[in-house]
């Protein structure tokens, strides 16, 4: 004998884990999408104005803490005939309560709420991204003439200093800040009035309802209004960039907490101790963020693969089932990027073991082969051989590189000595110096570093004037709304 829906195989697998789903993420956003509806209903004369004030009655009277912990029975499919229901109780007539869903369907409500609890999680990562970036600010603020190794292939490479190695850094976050802007203004368009898939006969102010809910607007095509998921697959893009950025960040900081490599030291805040081995500060906190990040990529992968082939229309592969793993990567995005941000504000850097190593492991030689260059008129790469040779000499002798190496190795080389001081030899093989006449655009010198913070520091103003921008917005919208509503009710 077949079963009445809901089966109790589907309501036990599908419907109970949905309801639960949108009563956390959507009940507040269901009963807005009902205000603004029905308001604009009252404006086009669709439904009357005591219509309107019956069904607002309802609307306003609706219990949402007990609706928020309601166990789901199966008397109903979803939390969207729930509110219904609810509503229809309070209005005390089934014909006006029925009214509140003329000109529109389950599937643009849907996509709706998708967005406008997206939206909001997406201000929330812009604004710690924002913070992050703040942070690599402030301390490329402090670090201008504090020297420090740049490494290339895992290996000691040139010297630069810790403001322009932490400028790297904030560039790359405002880029994602940037990149995720973008995503919300794509995304804050209001899908209402798009019905099932073709809109509708009866006269809609589509634009109307996309003010009241704070969108930029509507969207344009119907069809896709409710086939494309852009909207969110473009956020989980940027994040994903994000993401990897934040995963090498953490990496870096992780191997310089290395007690061999000892450059950089988080407070006890920030720090673990083992259960069995007393000296141990184990730098979970960085720790955290990569596993986090990584959590959250993860979660970016599996939506993209799971919506990469599904079909261009409404499917319930895009939908109650995989939204809250949307949410999910957001916050877990936004954990790592605002535990990356708070550790690193409280960390220190090793100042004089880092200064010591950017003299280290002849990593100031590119500059001697560049001196060799203007001093001597000689290619470069004749320049790079007597370096080179330099290296292996002074490697072999335990020793740095001497005047002498330098002119046994020119001997070796070029067939003669170098017109070249021992003074301006000393100036060549200088952390100092090396970084100072770097002072190309984009360059390790402070004059350059100093540039380049107040470049970032007008991106940081920028940024945070949008987002400000934003939440005034979404604030004036949801005024705006519950003026409308008060209107109503009169």
């Amino acid at each position: 004998m077949s079963e009445k829906f809901p089966a109790q195989g589907y309501k036990d697998n599908v419907l109970s884990d949905c309801f639960a789903d949108a009563q956390r993420y959507f009940l507040d956003h269901y009963v807005d999408v009902d205000r603004a509806h029905v308001v604009m209903l009252a404006e086009q004369n669709i439904i009357t104005g005591e219509e309107l004030k019956l069904i607002l009655q309802a609307i306003e009277g609706l219990d949402i803490e007990a609706m928020r912990n309601a166990e789901y029975d199966g008397s109903v499919e979803d939390l969207f005939y729930y509110i219904q229901r609810e509503i229809t109780a309070g209005c005390g007539d089934a014909d006006i309560a029925g009214k509140v869903h003329t000109a529109r369907s389950r599937n643009d409500i849907d996509v709706t709420i998708y967005r406008l609890y997206l939206r909001q999680q997406t201000l929330d990562l812009i604004e710690v991204c924002s913070t992050l970036h703040e942070v690599f600010l402030d301390l490329a603020a402090a670090h201008h003439e504090s020297l420090m190794p740049a490494y290339t292939h895992t290996q000691p490479a040139q010297p630069t200093t810790i403001a322009h190695y932490l400028l790297a850094m904030a560039e790359n976050t405002g880029r994602d800040i940037v990149r995720i802007r973008r995503a919300y203004e794509n995304m804050n368009l209001c899908p209402l009035g798009a019905c099932a898939i073709t809109t509708t006969g009866f006269p809609i102010d589509r634009a109307r309802v996309a003010d009241l809910l704070g969108f930029d607007g509507p969207t344009r095509n119907s069809y896709g209004s409710i086939a494309s998921v852009d909207y969110f697959t473009e956020l989980l893009g940027s994040v994903s960039g994000l993401l990897i950025n934040v995963g090498k960040f953490a990496q870096e900081f992780l191997l310089m907490a290395m007690v061999e490599f000892n450059v950089i030291r988080l407070p006890d805040g920030y720090v673990q101790a083992s259960s069995i081995m007393p000296q141990k500060r184990n730098p979970v906190a960085i720790e955290h963020v990569r596993a986090i990040a990584s959590k959250a990529l993860g979660q970016v992968l599996g939506v993209l693969t799971s919506v990469h082939n599904t079909p261009f229309g409404d499917i319930n592969d895009v939908e109650d089932d995989l939204q809250p793993l949307n949410f999910s990567a957001i916050r877990d995005s936004n954990r790592a990027v605002s535990l990356l941000g708070h550790a690193l504000a409280a960390a220190q850097f090793n100042l004089d073991l880092l200064r010591i190593r950017a003299e280290a492991n002849f990593i100031t030689v590119t500059e001697l082969a560049d001196t060799i260059v203007r001093r001597e008129n000689l290619p470069f790469s004749k320049a790079h051989a007597i370096v080179a040779d330099c290296v292996k000499r002074a490697t072999a002798a335990g020793s740095g590189v001497s005047f002498d190496i330098l002119q046994a190795a020119a001997k070796e080389k070029i067939g003669r000595s170098l017109d070249l001081s021992a003074s301006e030899l000393e100036e060549a093989l200088s952390a100092e110096n090396f970084v100072r006449i770097r002072n190309i655009y984009g360059g390790p010198a402070p004059d350059e570093t100093k540039k380049a913070l107040a470049e970032q520091r007008e991106v940081q103003s920028k940024n945070n004037a949008w987002l400000l921008e934003r939440r005034s917005k979404l604030k004036q919208a949801n005024g705006k709304l519950d003026a409308q509503i008060k209107l109503g009710l009169l």
